[in-house]
């Protein structure tokens, strides 16, 4: 029997809240159980867990503090399997990589149209990660320092779907000038870091874009960071 699906809405925003609410029930779940709460931490004293349910928060915030980086890292702590889904209009590439770290299911812009807000939800609800298009543009953006290169990356990325990708190992040496690769270096400059030739450096290349199953350096960087291989 599929667990029921319990709610829990920290939304300010009392006719956005009710949209929400509404989208849940009649394209989510007829079933759901929906709870608001006023805070994180109104969440964490009353929260109550239930190994009959499934759980997701959604969570709508103008601006992050310290304070709820603690609170959402209790809740995942608490439960690895409570999904969170943050709606903001507003954060930096920073706080989106801490929150994937401490285990958010998903970040979005909160002028998601409906349809796409319950494809999110199905997909988080599923395990799937998900980032909103316009933030995983920021993020491309700010890696390649230019709108051209990023341009290479972001055209075909509707947003992040962090799925258990089938590429064979890289070896130490691999990951280590895909590092290099990754942090914009020439294959001259990671020659004369490793002490190895050009033509080594190459030759590792041709390996790497061949067992990540990609074509070209932008679209290297992509899954290298998508599968955590390098870290922003």
């Amino acid at each position: 029997m599929a667990k029921k699906l319990q709610v829990y809405m920290i939304i300010n925003n009392p006719i956005y809240s009710e949209g929400i609410e509404n989208l849940m029930v009649n394209k989510i779940s007829a079933d759901a159980n929906i709870i608001r709460k006023e805070n994180l931490k109104t969440l964490i004293k009353e929260r109550e867990l239930d190994i009959n349910t499934s759980e997701i928060l959604i969570y709508d915030v103008v601006k992050f503090t310290n304070k709820d980086f603690n609170y959402l890292l209790q809740l995942t702590s608490l439960n690895p399997k409570f999904k969170i889904l943050i709606i903001t209009s507003n954060i930096c590439i920073s706080d989106v990589k801490l929150l994937f770290e401490i285990g958010v299911m998903g970040v979005i812009k909160n002028n998601t149209l409906s349809d796409q807000f319950v494809e999110f939800v199905k997909k988080i609800l599923d395990g799937t990660k998900i980032l909103s298009k316009e933030y995983w543009d920021l993020i491309v953006e700010y890696f390649f320092h230019s709108v051209e290169n990023a341009n290479l990356v972001k055209d075909k990325c509707d947003n992040i779907e962090t799925e258990m990708m089938l590429y064979d190992e890289l070896t130490n040496r691999e990951k280590e000038i895909l590092g290099y690769i990754c942090d914009g270096k020439s294959t001259r400059e990671i020659s004369e870091n490793l002490f190895i030739s050009l033509h080594t450096v190459e030759t590792h290349r041709r390996k790497i874009l061949t067992k990540l199953g990609v074509k070209n350096t932008a679209s290297m960087v992509k899954v290298a960071i998508k599968t955590k291989l390098y870290a922003l």
